[in-house]
């Protein structure tokens, strides 16, 4: 096994434990948002996100790496956000 081979084989393993990781985020946005509907309170809450931001690029540990940390979390962001939407939604109908 070349050296590529190797790198790329611990990409992938990598990559599964973070599928495994962002299912179960999205599974506690679902739960998030639920509470959020029972409770009459705004899906987006732009403080905590802010303060999220900040906090999660604070452990960053190599600096290199934080800007392109900063798209991955934005993305995740996004997504869950795309979710509470989704689930807003079918609530309302």
């Amino acid at each position: 096994m070349t050296e590529l081979e190797k790198c790329r084989q611990i990409i992938d393993e990598i990559d599964t434990k973070i599928i495994e990781l962002y299912e179960k985020r999205m599974e506690v946005v679902e739960n998030v948002i639920k509470y959020k509907l029972e409770n009459n309170i705004p899906v987006l809450d732009s403080n905590r996100e802010d303060l999220m931001l900040k906090n999660n690029l604070e452990k960053i540990k190599n600096k290199r790496f934080k800007n392109y940390y900063k798209s991955v979390l934005s993305g995740f962001l996004t997504a869950s956000k795309s979710l509470q939407d989704d689930i807003k939604t079918l609530n309302n109908k």
